[in-house]
C-alpha cells in the first residue's frame, strides 16, 4: 500500500513539474480519458488541430492523455510522446492559464470557440492583444 501511494505521489510530482515548464509561456489544454473514452479524446484533439493557427496565436499547447499514455502537441511540430503517466477515469478537458491556475474543466467535448472565447476574456490575453495592436500601429 505504501508503495502504491509513493508511486502516485511521484507521478503527480512529475506531472506538476512538466506543467510548471509552461508557466508564464503557454496556456495548457489537458485532454484526458480512459480507454473507453479514447474516441472522445481524439475528437477533442481533432477540434483543436483544425484551429492550429488560433492555438498558436493564443500560445496553447495540448497534452492528450489516454489511459497511461500522454502525447504533447505544440502546433508547430509533430506530437511528442512524454513520460507523464497519469491515468484518468472517464473524459475530461482542462485549461491551465499562463499563471498555472486551472481555468476550466469540462466532462464533455467542447468547441474550440468556447475555449478561445474564455481565453480572450482573460486579462493577460487582452494585454497581449493590446501590445500587438500598439506594435502594428
Amino acid at each position: 500500500m505504501k508503495f502504491l501511494i509513493m508511486v502516485c505521489l511521484i507521478s503527480n510530482v512529475m506531472w506538476s513539474q512538466n506543467l510548471d515548464a509552461h508557466r508564464w509561456k503557454e496556456r495548457v489544454i489537458i485532454i484526458s480519458a480512459d480507454e473507453e473514452n479514447s474516441k472522445l479524446a481524439e475528437a477533442q484533439l481533432d477540434i483543436f488541430k483544425a484551429e492550429t493557427e488560433k492555438c498558436i496565436d493564443r500560445n496553447i499547447v495540448i497534452y492528450k492523455c489516454v489511459a497511461n499514455n500522454c502525447e504533447f502537441y505544440e502546433g508547430r511540430q509533430d506530437s511528442n510522446k512524454v513520460k507523464i503517466k497519469k491515468p484518468e477515469k472517464g473524459f475530461k478537458i482542462s485549461l491551465i492559464g499562463l499563471d498555472g491556475g486551472e481555468k476550466v474543466n469540462s466532462n464533455k467535448v467542447e468547441k474550440a470557440a468556447v475555449i478561445f472565447n474564455l481565453i480572450d476574456t482573460m486579462p493577460m490575453r487582452r494585454n497581449e492583444i493590446k501590445r500587438r495592436k500598439k506594435k502594428n500601429d
